[in-house]
């Protein structure tokens, strides 16, 4: 079944009267659990009593990833909410490009997702020297067949 089939039940269902519960029962009933979703029927709702009866896609926002790249290198500290504001777009697309391009928010900044090597050595050498204090590599049970 098709989103712009579905889309043009939810449109009947609505004319009728129904309410999202109902609308989603009739439509699961007919084509399958979770063919629709309560979110996904009440958001269509809300546009049709709106008086938005278009059942289109509406274009997507869209970030260029070498340029988040680039502006996010300038600035690490920014937010993700300062960042969808610059490129008015919603914070959740920016999160994701900002995943897309391998980064994540520590500290209040944003790192590449990877360690360094200068920063794995380090752990290595932090668990060695606690390992002296508590020994807790003994504890550690590998097997090799």
């Amino acid at each position: 079944m098709e989103i712009s089939d579905i889309r043009v039940l939810m449109k009947y269902e609505f004319h009728l009267g129904a309410t999202t519960r109902q609308t989603v029962a009739n439509i699961n009933r007919v084509f399958g659990i979770q063919v629709a979703t309560n979110a996904t029927v009440a958001r269509w709702f809300k546009k049709f009593r709106s008086g938005v009866l278009d059942l289109s896609n509406q274009p997507r926002d869209k970030v260029e990833n070498d340029i988040l790249k680039a502006t996010e290198k300038a600035n690490s500290s920014q937010s993700a909410r300062e960042l969808s504001l610059m490129y008015i777009v919603s914070k959740q697309t920016i999160l994701t490009h900002l995943g897309k391009i391998g980064k994540v928010k520590k500290l209040d900044k944003w790192i590449p997702h990877e360690l360094s090597n200068a920063q794995k050595k380090e752990a290595c050498i932090y668990l060695l020297s606690h390992n002296s204090a508590e020994p807790f590599l003994n504890h550690i049970v590998t097997c090799d067949e």
